[in-house]
């Protein structure tokens, strides 16, 4: 019998690491053997991941679901190292294993025939890789727009490349791609595609000022928003409250990881 899947009800597993590679500056790039994870993750839903046995640090970490590959259960992680837990994950080697949560969070629910864009900057891209591929797979057309400081930070890129219909880059230094802001590339992709088919969705990770322009978007009527979150958060399971975000206009909180981690761009607080 096919067990079912909750946020609250999560798998605890164990993973094997088979691949690991640090292809772009600062990020570590981890496939990993397991059962549960790549048969029963969706787009948009994240693990916690703890890849040590002390209790130093004593938290597992919170990271998206990039890809998954049930046929041979395999999921991948892309993972930006900045502190103590990650620089952990990046010491391990092949065949060393991993302790898992998940898979955690509400999946985002792919509309057929409706073209989707994606806004993402730094390790945002690794949000968005599974739902390019999904959307794509579905007969869903893809545009994507993927930014960075420089080339060498541009995380996920030949798997955005792979996964969309169109993949344009912006770099903050000119290296690759349009030199400049990806917004502004954005803008320019929409003004020249045919109303039919314009994106009726944007999702947007790794940026504020992306969330902020996708809001202002959407409060013009050219497209419906969305942000996925990103948070520190101890459970990931809405027990200790410590992802908590605000809803707009001070209405309360959401959770990171029980009520997303994808939210419509209007409904929180980004500033």
């Amino acid at each position: 019998m096919k067990p079912k899947i909750s946020p609250i009800k999560p798998f605890y597993s164990e993973g094997r690491i088979i691949e690991q590679k640090n292809e772009y500056a600062g990020y570590l790039d981890l496939l990993i053997e397991d059962k549960v994870i790549s048969r029963y993750g969706k787009p948009g839903q994240f693990v916690m991941v703890k890849g040590w046995h002390s209790n130093d640090p004593i938290l597992a970490r919170p990271f998206d679901i990039v890809q998954t590959d049930s046929a041979n259960n395999l999921f991948r992680l892309v993972i930006k190292i900045t502190g103590r837990g990650t620089e952990l994950l990046n010491s391990l080697k092949t065949g060393d294993m991993l302790k898992i949560t998940g898979p955690l969070g509400n999946p985002v629910k792919i509309k057929v025939n409706e073209n989707i864009a994606l806004l993402v900057r730094g390790v945002g891209a690794a949000s968005v890789v599974y739902l390019a591929e999904s959307a794509k797979k579905a007969g869903v057309n893809v545009y994507t727009f993927l930014s960075a400081s420089t080339k060498s930070r541009l995380v996920c890129r030949d798997y955005l490349r792979e996964a969309s219909t169109d993949l344009n880059i912006a770099t903050d230094d000119g290296s690759e791609g349009f030199h400049g802001d990806a917004r502004d590339l954005l803008e320019q992709h929409i003004k020249k595609l045919k109303p039919d088919s314009k994106p009726g969705r944007i999702y947007t990770c790794g940026s504020k000022r992306f969330a902020r322009f996708v809001s202002d978007l959407e409060r013009k009527g050219l497209t419906k928003g969305y942000v996925f979150l990103e948070s520190y958060m101890a459970c990931g399971i809405g027990d200790c409250h410590g992802c908590a975000v605000k809803k707009k206009n001070n209405t309360g909180y959401f959770l990171v990881c029980k009520d997303g981690p994808v939210f419509p761009v209007n409904s929180v607080e980004l500033d």
